[in-house]
């Protein structure tokens, strides 16, 4: 009998171990490559890949930089140089660099690498209340509709600046020089429909239209 039990004994340390060898560890959650939202959680300093469509030219942004933005799905981030790539809206890229802050502070990445990797179509602007342009909305194509109630601020030589309100709150817009938006059409009182990048400068966010088309006048009622 002693000996049977010694046996059970033996045979029950050896499953016991098995089990021990096969019981999962905790999961440790990796970033996936290429996702934008992922890299926006990394802090700064962080070397990231991102891949996404981009919504703006190089040098769209002009004189601040020779960047460009790009987008996937509900996410953007933005791109603080192009490489001498000449990138247009609605290419796929991957980019590979440096997590940071540019503009004051938007997040952003220093690229060590750009590839472009195909075409898609650019993600439509959401569609915000002028309050709404803030941290949560940074990154990526918004689309805000209002009144101009400031005036058209010359800003020289990176371009012209105004606040829009929907009776929410105000947000400003950024006409950059490098997007050659002509702004003479435009004065206070008026209302608009814009759409751009949602972006921040210092402690003011703002909206940064692209093209001549991202700025309607609407008629008046």
């Amino acid at each position: 009998m002693f000996t049977l039990r010694m046996q059970w004994k033996v045979v029950l340390a050896a499953l016991m171990a098995m089990a021990a060898l096969v019981v999962p560890g905790p999961v440790v959650a990796e970033a996936p490559d290429g996702s934008i939202a992922a890299a926006r959680e990394q802090p700064l300093g962080s070397t990231v890949t991102v891949v996404g469509v981009a919504t703006s030219f190089t040098g769209a942004f002009f004189p601040n930089d020779n960047g460009f933005a790009i987008q996937e799905k509900k996410v953007g981030i933005y791109i603080l140089d192009s490489l001498d790539a000449d990138i247009e809206v609605g290419q796929v890229v991957r980019v590979t660099g440096t997590l940071t802050n540019s503009f004051g502070q938007v997040l952003s990445v220093d690229p060590t690498s750009i590839e472009v990797l195909g075409e898609k179509n650019v993600p439509p602007p959401h569609p915000v209340k002028t309050v709404e342009v803030s941290e949560e909305t940074e990154g990526r194509l918004v689309r805000i509709m209002g009144t101009i109630v400031s005036d058209i601020e010359d800003d020289p030589p990176f371009g012209f600046k105004f606040a829009v309100d929907d009776g929410t709150g105000p947000t400003f817009v950024f006409v950059n020089a490098g997007t050659g938006i002509d702004v003479s059409g435009l004065e206070q009182g008026q209302r608009v429909v814009i759409q751009g990048f949602s972006a921040q400068f210092l402690d003011e966010y703002e909206v940064d239209p692209v093209f001549p088309e991202d700025i309607r006048i609407l008629p008046v009622p």
